[in-house]
C-alpha cells in the first residue's frame, strides 16, 4: 500500500469537485487515523507494519478558476507471518485500515470510495502486491465495524508478491462512513488458511478518531 492509492482517489475526488462548484476557495480536508487495537491484534497474532499519512495537494482548473486542494489520509498495515505449502513461514496475510475524508455538498458525496465497488476497492488496496489476477466474489456477510453493522464482500484471486511468492488468496473488503470520514478494512490471506475469524475479530477492533 502506499502513495499512490490516496492520489489515484484524490485525482479522482478534485475532477468530480471541479465539475460541481465546489472550487469556491481552497479546500483542505482531513481524515482522523484509523487503527487496529492492541487487543484484536494479540487475540489474532497480527503485528503493526506501519502507519502512514498520506498529504496530497494538487492545484485545478475549473471554469477558468485554479483552486489548491488538498487532503489528508491514513493508513494502517498489520501483518502474520502463516506457512503455505511450498513456502517457508512469511508475513503474506495481510489487515489493512484506511480513513479518507469525506466531503459533502447538498448531501452527495464528492469522494470516490462512496462509489467504488467493493471489488475495486479489492483491487486498489491490494496494489502492493506484484501482481493480483482472477478477482472474483465467492461470497459475502455481516460483521461488525465501529460499533455498525456493515457488508463484507469475499473475494478469491491469484497474488504474487513483490519477493516472487505466488499463491492463491481469500480477500475481506467492507468500508464504514464514522465520524465524517470513510473507513475501508481489507483482509488479505492464503486460501488454505482459515482466515476469516481473524479477519471479523481485527474488524471488530478497528478504532477511528478519538
Amino acid at each position: 500500500m502506499n502513495r499512490t492509492i490516496a492520489a489515484a482517489l484524490m485525482a479522482l475526488f478534485v475532477v468530480t469537485a471541479g465539475c460541481t462548484g465546489v472550487l469556491s476557495g481552497p479546500i483542505t480536508v482531513s481524515a482522523s487515523e484509523a487503527s487496529v487495537d492492541d487487543a484484536a491484534l494479540g487475540d489474532t497474532g497480527y503485528e503493526h507494519n506501519r502507519t502512514e499519512r498520506m498529504n496530497v495537494s494538487r492545484t485545478v482548473t475549473a471554469a477558468g478558476q485554479s483552486r489548491n486542494v488538498t487532503a489528508t489520509n491514513w493508513i494502517s498495515e498489520y501483518h502474520a507471518s502463516v506457512g503455505i505449502e511450498g513456502v517457508a513461514e512469511r508475513p503474506v496475510a495481510a489487515f489493512v485500515v484506511f480513513s479518507s475524508p469525506n466531503v459533502e455538498v447538498l448531501g452527495q458525496s464528492f469522494n470516490p470510495l462512496a462509489q467504488f465497488s467493493d471489488r475495486q476497492l479489492a483491487e486498489t488496496f491490494t496494489s502492493r502486491l506484484d501482481r493480483v489476477e482472477n478477482v472474483r466474489q465467492v461470497d459475502s456477510r455481516n460483521e461488525t465495524m465501529l460499533g455498525q453493522s456493515t457488508e463484507v464482500s469475499e473475494f478469491e484471486a491469484s497474488v504474487t508478491t513483490a519477493i516472487g511468492i505466488e499463491f492463491d488468496a481469500t480477500l475481506h473488503v467492507t468500508r464504514v462512513k464514522h465520524d465524517g470520514d470513510f473507513v475501508v478494512a481489507v483482509g488479505v490471506h492464503p486460501q488454505q488458511l482459515d482466515g476469516a475469524r481473524d479477519v471479523n475479530r481485527l474488524l471488530e477492533g478497528v478504532e477511528h478518531g478519538e
